[in-house]
């Protein structure tokens, strides 16, 4: 009995004080993540600092040349880079370390790309002067539906020619007759009205180098070289020229380079909205022209 009380209290001894190789195993684990979470909770601590940048910057801009309120940055990274918490118990520790990792990584590349564009429009702005009624920022189609977003700028599959072509504006769809509006000051510099190509089509060039293109209109409201206020009609939405079906071919261009439009509805889109339209323009494949 003797030993075995001996044996016993061995045991226990060895079990209180010296870790087995699988608890050694672990309290290195724990030890690793510990130090993860450690630096996860620095870097978002930073990210949010940053955010706080980008507010006060946008905040600047939209008061300094809109004259207006911005959405909030926060908000929209709350948004998008959401975990889903209901799936956090399917999870072990190292996932859930690294699902924060991956995540506050995604945040940081946002707000490092998002601090860029927002530097090169603040010194873009500055240098040009420029006037805020002479910006493209809304949607050039009256009471336009996010759903009638077409493809964008980029290679697009041509119903025409049943091949990959370069699409060199965004397709907005709407009913035929549908009020097409310029999108900022400016004059027109441009009136077509042909039976094939862009069918009816208005160009407008507004100050700083910026020109806008409003392609396969039903009818034009404006005439070569008048001067049109933004939000004015300048013709109707239709299918002349080469269209698949009635819409609005719309290009923005800056210094003869043709933009993303999208980026150019900020008067008419939030966040949520703008993201959406964003997505539908890059991700479909088939233009209409």
């Amino acid at each position: 009995m003797g030993s075995i009380a001996l044996a016993a209290v061995a045991y226990l001894l060895l079990a209180l004080f010296y870790d087995t190789p699988e608890e050694k195993a672990l309290r290195r684990d724990n030890e690793v993540l510990n130090e993860e979470l450690t630096k996860i909770e620095k870097r978002t601590d930073l990210l949010e600092s940053v955010v706080e940048g980008l507010d006060d910057k946008d905040a600047s801009l939209y008061h300094d040349i809109f004259n207006a309120i911005p959405p909030s940055y926060l908000v929209s990274y709350v948004d998008s880079s959401r975990i889903d918490v209901s799936k956090l118990s399917e999870l072990s520790e190292p996932e859930m370390v690294w699902l924060c990792h991956r995540t506050v990584s995604r945040m940081e590349s946002t707000a490092e790309t998002t601090s860029a564009y927002l530097k090169e429009i603040q010194e873009t702005l500055s240098a040009k002067g420029a006037n805020p009624a002479g910006i493209p920022s809304i949607i050039p189609v009256r009471n336009f539906s996010i759903t009638g977003t077409g493809a964008s700028v980029g290679q697009k599959f041509n119903p025409f020619f049943k091949t990959i072509r370069l699409h060199e504006g965004l397709d907005l769809m709407a009913p035929e007759g549908t009020p097409v509006v310029a999108a900022a000051d400016g004059r027109v510099t441009g009136v077509d009205r042909k039976e094939r190509g862009f069918g009816n089509r208005v160009e407008i060039t507004h100050p700083n180098g910026v020109k806008t293109v409003y392609a396969h209109l039903q009818s034009v409201k404006v005439a070569y070289g008048q001067s049109v206020r933004k939000g004015s009609v300048i013709g109707l939405v239709g299918s002349s020229g080469r269209a698949f079906a009635p819409h609005l071919h719309y290009e923005v261009v800056l210094d003869g380079k043709k933009m993303e439009p999208v980026h150019y509805f900020f008067s008419d889109l939030n966040e949520a909205t703008y993201r959406d339209m964003l997505l539908l323009a890059m991700t479909t494949g088939q233009s209409m022209d």
